[in-house]
């Protein structure tokens, strides 16, 4: 079950994704029980405060409009190319959480707001 509808989604939120929506949706709520360690499935849903309800909506459709602006890019993280004879490595750069979990960061902050984020965090 996604946090939030394809109908909020478009309606309320007015996403940006116009493509594969429904999937994404359902990706990004797997994506939030993941940083919230589960803690939704745990209480319920509807056992959420007004608040962190709406945050979790906010966060899962700003996950959403994440994803489609990354696209095929999000989550890469190259560390060697090569291309018959040449050779690149980018050094690794230390990621920031948000970029990390690939929620963006205003999904992140949304989320964090709620306090189902707190112990391990990746």
């Amino acid at each position: 079950m996604a946090y939030a509808s394809l109908k909020h989604y478009k309606k309320v939120h007015k996403g940006i994704c116009e493509d594969n929506t429904k999937g994404r949706l359902a990706a990004a709520s797997a994506l939030i029980d993941a940083l919230t360690h589960n803690r939704i499935q745990a209480a319920g849903f509807e056992g959420l405060t007004d608040f962190q309800k709406a945050a979790v909506k906010k966060a899962c459709c700003l996950i959403v409009d994440h994803m489609a602006q990354s696209g095929a890019a999000m989550g890469a993280d190259i560390d060697t190319f090569s291309l018959q004879d040449i050779r690149v490595r980018m050094r690794r750069r230390k990621l920031r959480p948000w970029e990390a979990a690939g929620c963006g960061l205003w999904a992140w902050l949304t989320l964090l707001q709620t306090g189902l984020m707190r112990g391990n965090l990746p």
